[in-house]
């Protein structure tokens, strides 16, 4: 169990970013983060990891309080992937090798190398594993940067709107990726993420922050037409298409006349 205990943020000088953030999952859940620009999802993420230090709060798995554990331990058990990555003059093997740095006291083993081989082409990275990292697109990019936080083998995976850089193919395909290893591996999964249909194919689980706090959070039922309406102040329909739930936009001028 993941449990994620009254998170309070606020950057110097400004009003609270966050405020009492509380919410629980299973090791195999694979959570949606959404709501508006600016509503501190992001910073969420990195209150959960440590990158920035809470004013309150406390981040537990397996019963055990992350956020005083030295970041190498941490490390262990969260693994993190950024919005925006910079390409460096690494190899695609060597930057995915990485993520094996809190295991590796003095040299990869024989065990790391095949973890690391066997990551890369389940991410279909195979063909460019020997080129260096600053001669890759920026969609491959994302690919080998979350290749080298599985390479962590994390209890929880963290990832700020991965699919950002991605043609629609890659979206799908690398969303389906992560959903079937984090069910294999038994790795719980919070994703920050802006497409709604995205997240209700690939989440079981839907948090919705508006006003600095968890406006909803729940499974599948959560993610209805007026708490989507009130978070992001849009008219949207909910329906169902060949057994798929899809999120349409409709004019703006519904919400008005809902209002009236």
């Amino acid at each position: 169990m993941i449990e994620i205990n009254n998170i309070e943020f606020s950057y110097k000088n400004t009003k609270k970013i966050l405020d009492d953030i509380t919410f629980d999952m299973k090791e195999n859940h694979f959570i949606a983060i959404l709501g508006n620009n600016g509503a501190g999802k992001s910073t969420l993420l990195k209150c959960i990891n440590g990158i920035n230090t809470s004013e309150k709060g406390t981040v537990f798995i397996s019963g055990k309080n992350v956020l005083k554990m030295h970041n190498r331990e941490i490390a262990k058990r969260i693994a993190y992937v950024a919005q925006k990555n910079e390409g460096t003059r690494v190899t695609v093997f060597d930057t995915v090798l990485l993520g094996r740095k809190p295991y590796i006291k003095w040299d990869a083993t024989e065990e790391d190398l095949k973890l690391v081989e066997k990551i890369i082409e389940q991410m279909g990275l195979s063909e460019y594993k020997l080129r260096y990292i600053d001669e890759i697109s920026g969609g491959e990019l994302q690919k080998v940067m979350l290749a080298r936080a599985l390479a962590q083998q994390p209890k929880l995976l963290l990832l700020d709107e991965p699919t950002s850089s991605l043609d629609p193919k890659n979206q799908y395909e690398v969303l389906s990726i992560i959903k079937n290893i984090a069910k294999k591996e038994n790795i719980a999964v919070i994703i920050v993420i802006h497409d709604l249909n995205l997240a209700l194919r690939y989440c079981d689980r839907f948090l919705f922050i508006k006003n600095e706090k968890i406006y909803s959070y729940g499974d599948i039922q959560t993610m209805t037409a007026n708490c989507i309406e009130h978070v992001y102040e849009m008219p949207v329909a909910v329906e169902d298409f060949n057994g798929i739930k899809i999120v349409i936009p409709l004019p703006e001028e519904t919400l008005v006349r809902r209002r009236i």
